[in-house]
């Protein structure tokens, strides 16, 4: 799921790997199923693919018939929009983070 994911968002592992702050080698490895991947780092990559973290722990098979509908619904981001959203989660403080919404929402006012 966590492949599916990531290339649904159009995203590389070392991509991801930026974004979480780990290997590409260990994305690959959590992608392959060959190495344990606790609950905090999937929120990790959830979080960098834009997708509900439960996304990665089917209830039912019904619930996984689902997840390629959540992909398709979910557009590819763009080289510049993949560098913001990059940036944007290397912000640790929340006054910051605030402050760029903010900033943000001043372009998009009309």
């Amino acid at each position: 799921m966590i492949k599916e994911a990531r290339k649904a968002r159009g995203m590389t592992q070392m991509e991801l790997s930026e974004l979480i702050g780990v290997s590409y080698q260990q994305v690959q490895k959590y992608e392959k199923g060959s190495d344990n991947i606790s609950v905090e780092r999937l929120k990790q990559i959830a979080k960098a693919v834009l997708v509900p973290v439960s996304l990665f722990f089917p209830a039912t098979a019904e619930i996984a018939a689902e997840a390629p509908a959540v992909y398709a619904k979910t557009p590819r981001l763009q080289k510049d929009e993949k560098e913001l959203l990059r940036l944007y989660q290397r912000i640790k403080a929340k006054r910051p983070k605030k402050a760029v919404i903010e900033l943000l929402k001043t372009f998009t006012e009309e």
